[in-house]
């Protein structure tokens, strides 16, 4: 597992908490108050992006967004968690099926090969292959090499 991007995943929860602890802190302030639309876009934003913030609010919804910074770190905190262990998630249900060993093909080093190669080493195979057409057909080795870049530059 990759920690370092965990750890990103983590602070962008604990990003997005600030952000969303600041302005519901600025539509706490507001002189006038604020719309409804606009609490219900509040809400709607902070039941989707930060789950800890909406259900810290459940108790009392007519209470103050953000009560006090305790609060506030305390929704950093927990949607950070939140979001690290939604990845570890993802990294558990998304990993992909484990593949058979190809040693049972027949034994041709290009079939061993992974198809997912970095482009040089596509590059590489499809010359060999035109090279060993070649032996069969009358291609010089130019040749080969001149329909393979053509073919590479035309994708």
């Amino acid at each position: 597992m990759k920690k370092p991007r965990t750890l990103h995943f983590a602070a962008a929860g604990a990003f997005i908490s600030l952000m969303l602890a600041v302005a519901g802190h600025r539509m706490d302030s507001a002189i006038p108050a604020t719309h409804l639309e606009q609490q219900v876009l509040y809400n709607w934003l902070a039941l989707i992006l930060s789950p800890a913030s909406f259900l810290l609010r459940l108790t009392d919804p007519d209470a103050p967004i953000v009560p006090s910074v305790s609060f506030a770190a305390a929704v950093i905190a927990l949607n950070a968690l939140w979001y690290a262990a939604a990845r570890h998630l993802y990294l558990v249900l998304a990993r992909p099926a484990p593949r058979p060993a190809l040693a049972s093909v027949a034994g041709s080093a290009s079939s061993l090969a992974s198809p997912r190669g970095t482009p040089s080493e596509r590059l590489a195979d499809r010359y060999e292959h035109r090279l060993s057409a070649e032996q069969t057909n009358s291609l010089t080795p130019h040749d080969a090499e001149s329909v393979v870049l053509a073919e590479s530059t035309s994708r």
